[in-house]
């Protein structure tokens, strides 16, 4: 292992409280977005059979959402955003959905504009740095990424001028 490098023990606690260190009872349908818990893991179109038990339980993403406790924050800034933002906008929902056919618990929690900034908040860290790359690599402009030391949170910077 090179030094400084962290490995936490697999099945351990984790720090993030989304984290889920146990099994639901199978199958568990979330009430808000209706993903199934089959084959331990969250799961979409995989509808529970008639005459099954069917338990309730809300998703780690949702539980996030409702919270309003993203892991990831995308901020987004610049003149050449206010000249294209319709389609950098498209670049973020795309990257969402590709992430979500997959992982399905990656989605965009919400898109917020204030004061020449747009916040894009993400349930996952992974999306957040996925949607950020997708509009560097398409539009250019300066990347920067800050993990927080003690959370599971990842800030992502994008910037471009006109």
């Amino acid at each position: 292992m090179a030094e400084g490098e962290r490995r936490g023990r697999i099945g351990g606690r984790s720090s993030n409280p989304y984290h889920e260190d146990r099994k639901f009872p199978e199958p568990t349908v979330c009430p808000r977005c209706h993903l199934v818990y089959r084959n331990g893991r969250w799961q979409d179109g995989n509808s529970p059979d008639k005459g099954e038990t069917v338990h309730s339980s809300h998703c780690p993403a949702c539980r996030r959402e409702i919270d309003r406790l993203p892991a990831g924050l995308l901020f987004l800034t610049g003149g050449y955003l206010d000249m294209h933002r319709d389609e950098i906008f498209n670049i973020a929902k795309n990257q969402a959905s590709a992430a979500a056919a997959h992982r399905p618990l990656q989605r965009i929690m919400w898109m917020e504009e204030d004061k020449g900034t747009t916040e894009i908040a993400t349930t996952d860290s992974h999306l957040a740095l996925r949607i950020g790359k997708s509009i560097e690599s398409a539009c250019k402009g300066s990347l920067t990424i800050k993990h927080a030391e003690d959370t599971q949170l990842v800030r992502v910077y994008w910037q471009r001028d006109a």
